[in-house]
């Protein structure tokens, strides 16, 4: 095997797709195309059409997908039932072609890249098909392969992921988490490949010029995991003790209508869904707090955003990662997972402290420097010639 990697391929469930993993895969595409790598994006399937993103990107970053068409849904045969369902069973065996063929095309591509490539694999799905595909650690003229998690090891338990990640990295070259405390989670859960690299943030290019409003911002899907009915709840206790503060929850998701229907029910005025947004910066940059309501993260990247935009952070304390984005009350404030009246209270405490949130707002900004792109790539860049040797 040669010295070094020339090529760098990125394995997803879908590329081009609403979410961190998404975000992650072109922000690393984009610095490893920089850094004189040659890179390819592979996706397993095509992502949903109405959760696809469009990324303008260089020409010489190949993008390309295992299957050719896009996921049945609804194509599991579990139940007795759904064995009996006649369009269940089709989309079943559409499922299995599209796999198949998807599968036959990637042993091909892996006898192409050869030892001088080494894929990051940043979801188990896409590791089931490197390992169905005949990927094989002990053959020297195979890529190397570093498997990834994009969740902390709680939400690996709660989600029923744990076997399915101890299973497939096992004998990847390295399993990488996304921070310290669930690198030693997963270590001790049997991986003895593990390390760990924060994902890189883009700086946010945020207008100067505009002057901050008194803003709580959200910024996540409409559904379970992000919560935001717990920040709606919260707000209604406080709203008639800040009349000049509003709050702004930007996103989309399957439970847009019941959160409607909260905000009706509670009465509450100055609270909007504002719909997804592609202007990140500019919201910041009008905002002056961020929320944060999930019921698991891995490292949220929408912290590190806000903090490099002097937007200091509330959110629950539902990860490891948010306690090292967050230096409690120096940088923002961590609160008791899904503590409405805790919460309540710190939004009300930031609002009317002004000198405290100009501090944690400097804070924030120079805490999050170590998630910029130029400084997570050099470590990336330290295991590759970790492997390569």
């Amino acid at each position: 095997m040669s010295n070094d990697f020339s090529r760098v391929v990125i394995m997803a469930n879908q590329v081009d797709r609403l979410g961190g993993v998404g975000r992650f895969v072109e922000r690393m595409a984009v610095e490893l195309f920089e850094n004189g790598f040659d890179v390819e994006l592979l996706g397993v399937n095509l992502a949903p059409e109405n959760e696809r993103v469009s990324v303008r990107r260089v020409e010489e970053i190949h993008v390309d997908s295992l299957w050719r068409a896009e996921a049945p849904e609804n194509w599991s045969l579990r139940r007795r039932r759904d064995k009996l369902n006649p369009l269940r069973v089709r989309r079943n065996k559409l499922r299995g072609t599209l796999r198949a063929a998807g599968v036959a095309r990637l042993s091909e591509k892996l006898q192409t890249w050869g030892p001088e490539t080494v894929i990051i694999c940043t979801q188990v799905f896409a590791m089931e098909h490197l390992w169905q595909a005949g990927y094989d650690p002990l053959n020297p003229r195979m890529p190397r392969v570093i498997g990834q998690y994009h969740g902390s090891y709680s939400m690996c338990v709660q989600t029923r992921d744990i076997r399915r990640v101890i299973r497939n990295y096992a004998e990847v070259e390295k399993f990488v988490c996304l921070t310290e405390s669930d690198a030693s989670k997963f270590r001790s859960a049997g991986l003895n490949n593990v390390g760990w690299i924060p994902n890189p943030v883009l700086r946010p290019v945020v207008n100067n010029d505009i002057s901050k409003q008194n803003v709580f911002v959200a910024l996540g899907r409409y559904d379970a995991q992000k919560s935001l009915d717990y920040i709606i709840r919260a707000w209604s206790r406080i709203e008639d003790k800040l009349p000049d503060w509003r709050v702004e929850l930007y996103g989309e998701g399957p439970l847009e209508a019941k959160l409607q229907e909260l905000i009706s029910s509670l009465g509450v005025n100055r609270l909007s869904l504002m719909g997804k947004t592609d202007e990140v910066a500019e919201v910041l940059s009008l905002s002056k707090v961020h929320l944060l309501s999930s019921q698991y993260e891995g490292l949220p990247i929408a912290i590190v955003e806000a903090s490099l935009a002097g937007v200091p952070t509330i959110a629950f304390d539902c990860a490891p990662g948010i306690r090292d984005l967050i230096i409690p009350d120096i940088s923002g404030y961590v609160v008791k997972q899904n503590d409405v009246i805790e919460l309540s209270e710190r939004m009300y405490s930031l609002a009317n402290l002004p000198e405290t949130l100009e501090s944690f707002s400097v804070a924030g900004m120079e805490h999050s420097q170590q998630y910029l792109p130029e400084n997570v790539i050099e470590i990336w860049k330290d295991l590759f010639k970790e492997l390569s040797n």
